[in-house]
């Protein structure tokens, strides 16, 4: 009895080395940092989202671009935002998954927060014909700027 169990805790044991090992070697680096950039993103990570995401092929997976953006808006670099989220938003990301109305909404506080009032406007009003529920505030504190830049 007590050498059958040694053999089972043996086989367990040697599978689980198996697993790990088969993970370890086979799977690549777009992957992992895919899963990992996404699972961050998720757990409001921006740091560990922006570190994970920017190491992936965009070309293999292009819908990172959206949280790469949403974390860049995060971390207030506005820059990088607009250059991720432009993307999305030019590549129709998150329009089946049911966010692209918050990649415009996230263009027009970007652009606001940049100066350019105009194109603002125009994400927040692409993003309010989309539905989201933001874009209506968002539309009002960019009046408000407006009229306080007269």
């Amino acid at each position: 009895m007590k050498k059958v169990l040694q053999i089972i805790i043996l086989i367990i044991g040697l599978l689980l080395v198996g697993a790990i090992v088969k993970y370890k070697l086979f799977t690549d680096n777009d992957n992992k940092f895919y899963k990992d950039g996404w699972t961050a993103y998720e757990n409001n990570q921006y740091d560990l989202t922006i570190f994970y995401l920017s190491h992936v092929d965009k070309n293999k997976f292009p819908d990172i671009v959206a949280p790469l953006g949403f974390s860049y808006l995060q971390k207030q670099d506005f820059g990088n935002a607009i250059t991720s989220l432009q993307e999305a938003y030019d590549k129709k990301i998150g329009e089946k998954e049911g966010y692209y109305d918050k990649i415009s909404n996230s263009l027009g506080i970007c652009y606001m927060q940049k100066g350019d009032l105009d194109k603002s406007r125009f994400f927040l009003q692409q993003a309010e014909k989309l539905g989201n529920p933001d874009s209506k505030r968002n539309l009002k504190i960019l009046d408000s700027l407006q009229q306080n830049t007269k």
